[in-house]
């Protein structure tokens, strides 16, 4: 999956997301759909969301203060929600996998 490197104040971040970061966002309230409706809630809660995975216990406050410091918001944020999206979809993609759990219907 992909994910995006930051650089801030000299410290390297790492920003992506997986199946139990997004679990945790949408347990608070993130619904990626309401994006639009409440912009105010939903875009910081998807930027913190995506510091879960590699930097968990980070102060919101910080966080604020690095998304107040990016340049060019709207690509980040294009960036951001196509994570999300593949995170989502690694639930249901169909790929070729080697393992034991196969399924039938029986009647």
């Amino acid at each position: 999956m992909s994910k995006i490197t930051l650089n801030y104040n000299e410290k390297d971040y790492t920003l992506e997301y997986n199946r139990q970061s997004v679990r945790m966002m949408e347990s608070q309230g993130f619904v990626l759909e309401q994006i639009s409706e409440k912009p105010v809630t939903m875009i910081p809660m998807m930027f913190s969301g995506a510091f879960i995975k590699n930097h968990r216990g980070m102060k919101r406050a910080l966080i604020d203060e690095i998304y107040d410091e990016i340049a060019d918001k709207s690509g980040l944020l294009n960036a951001l929600m196509e994570m999300y999206a593949e995170t989502i979809s690694s639930l249901t993609d169909e790929k070729e996998v080697e393992g034991n759990a196969i399924w039938a219907v029986v009647k």
